[in-house]
């Protein structure tokens, strides 16, 4: 699902970060010894971060790290430590670098939390205004904990303090609509935001009866005080009964359909919690640090993609900084892959992730053998391999894709070291990769330089021998081969990105979609290719055999 954020918004945020033009910016956080976490550093070079990893791997604890920066926020509030079983708390500490201009108009400064003999020590505080977005999408308005005043406000309330309601609708909020439609896909034009005013009339009555007392003497003549009960009278109570009127507020919005206004209490639980976030995002000050808590919760995937989008634009019109935390691929969709960290076994890894991808990477998916590769292109073109030389174990192993030179090496060799983790591994690199292969260690590279000048090359050299299946591949009729033939010639000449090559020769064919034309690519290499398709797919079967064998 294709993000309509602009790739110019995205440079100009990247760039505004790193020439520091925020008066207030969390740069990045070292978490020198929280929790599972020691030594692990986040850098924050987009002012929108996702951080991703599975339950437990530490997500919520760098969220919560980040609020501590500053002292508007109470890292004890936070983080608890209770009198039981919570020594892990002790000597916790972290260090940020943050963008103060206030302080330091050219550079960094440096803020240091320390946890130790049960108190906090933060030096030097900075303030900063810092929200948390409470996620309670899951509930409908009448059950959140954080909608006051319902038993008020329903028919049934039967009063015990009489209470009247003043109401008036709230100007100025089109901003909210606009944006509020766009994250919900539908139009709120006829929303209203209305201020409820509630009176509520405590009354102490006094009590009927009351005693006083006179003092007298006894018949041995000493002074002793004498109590009489007395009722009072009807205007006695009436001229000492004592009333307290409280006044409170509650915002509720109104929406309106085909049979007349409704009021929020039956809205449906993800569009209230929508139209208030972004009223409250709205709401605050510039250069703002907002946290989120599982964006994703309760809404429907678009919705999560295009709330994403919202932060964006917030970050770029008013400098909020904006970290929250996901399960949700569809929340990474916006953002570049500089904007993306994961919690990964007390490690924090930068770039983009599919959800999937981080369950194999900790050891959570039931496979015997996991194949980690740079990219999505080598992905399909290894699995070409394994599917070409029919693999017999091939829903044994499973082909993972992740961002940028050195990730596959990387999570390989930590899988290696890691004995938690129930199934092996080995890397697949590219050819023009700086990493080094080493088949003793399960690292294995591709062939060729560049992935896919690789395979086009290959096939353009030999386009009249294998020019009719890979027009039936195109899934295009046999008697269009002149034209498959004429446009993977022209795009050889014309292309620039090797990335694009395929996208390009689906376009000029007639948009046939990137993925058909990219498999008959792979398809004819395998055939012209032979030998190297079963290397490939004999390293595979050659590391499952290993796993079976209970080998390294």
């Amino acid at each position: 699902m294709l993000s309509e954020i602009r790739n110019s918004t995205i440079r100009d945020l990247s760039d505004k970060v790193k020439k520091q033009n925020y008066g207030q910016y969390l740069y990045s956080l070292r978490l020198n010894h929280v929790r599972m976490f020691n030594g692990a550093r986040i850098d924050f070079h987009f002012p929108v971060t996702a951080l991703i990893g599975p339950n437990g791997s530490g997500k919520s604890t760098v969220l919560g790290m980040c609020a501590c920066a500053y002292s508007s926020i109470k890292p004890k509030d936070i983080f608890r430590k209770t009198r039981v079983y919570d020594e892990i708390m002790d000597n916790w500490s972290a260090e940020f670098d943050l963008v103060e201009k206030s302080l330091n108009p050219k550079g960094f400064s440096k803020v240091e939390v320390e946890f130790s003999k049960n108190v906090w020590h933060i030096q030097p505080k900075v303030s900063r205004h810092v929200a948390f977005l409470r996620i309670t999408r899951t509930l409908p308005v009448a059950d959140n904990p954080l909608f006051t005043h319902k038993k008020k406000m329903s028919i049934h309330d039967t009063q015990v303090h009489p209470t009247t309601l003043d109401y008036k609708e709230v100007e100025n909020i089109e901003h909210i609509k606009l944006s509020a439609s766009k994250i919900l896909g539908k139009t709120l034009n006829d929303f209203k935001l209305i201020e409820i005013q509630f009176t509520t009339t405590k009354s102490k009555n006094p009590k009927l009866f009351y005693y006083t007392a006179e003092e007298s003497h006894d018949e041995f003549g000493n002074l002793v005080e004498i109590r009489t009960r007395r009722q009072r009278t009807t205007e006695e109570l009436e001229a000492i009964r004592s009333t307290k009127k409280i006044v409170s507020k509650q915002y509720v919005y109104v929406g309106k359909n085909n049979e007349g206004y409704y009021s929020e209490f039956q809205f449906g639980s993800g569009e209230s919690s929508v139209i208030r976030a972004v009223a409250e995002i709205e709401a605050l000050e510039k250069n703002s640090l907002l946290l989120i808590e599982e964006i994703e919760n309760g809404l429907h995937p678009l919705a999560v993609l295009r709330l994403v989008e919202y932060l964006i634009d917030v970050a770029n019109r008013k400098s909020i900084q904006v970290i929250f935390t996901t399960h949700s691929d569809y929340a990474l969709g916006p953002l570049p892959s500089e904007a993306v960290w994961a919690a990964l076994d007390g490690r924090l890894q930068q770039g983009k992730l599919p959800i999937e991808v981080l369950r194999a990477i900790t050891g959570r998916v039931e496979v015997k053998l996991a194949v980690f590769v740079e990219d999505e292109f080598a992905k399909h073109w290894v699995e070409s391999c394994l599917r070409y030389a029919r693999f017999e174990s091939f829903d044994e192993a499973k082909v993972y894709a992740l961002a940028g030179d050195g990730n596959a090496v990387k999570i390989h060799e930590a899988h290696r070291k890691n004995p938690s983790i129930p199934f092996k591994s080995i890397a697949i690199v590219d050819g023009d990769s700086s990493q080094p292969d080493n088949s003793s260690f399960g690292i294995y590279r591709l062939p060729g330089a560049s992935p896919e000048l690789e395979v086009f090359n290959t096939v353009l050299e030999n386009i009249e021998e294998v020019l009719a299946v890979l027009t039936v591949g195109c899934q295009l009729s046999p008697s269009r081969q002149a034209d498959v033939e004429s446009t993977v010639r022209s795009v050889s000449t014309t292309n620039y990105d090797p990335h694009l090559i395929f996208n390009q020769i689906g376009t000029k064919l007639g948009l046939v979609a990137e993925s058909i034309v990219r498999g008959a690519f792979l398809n004819v290499w395998c055939d012209l290719k032979k030998g190297e398709a079963e290397v490939i797919a004999q390293a595979v079967e050659n590391a499952i055999e290993t796993a079976d064998s209970g080998k390294e």
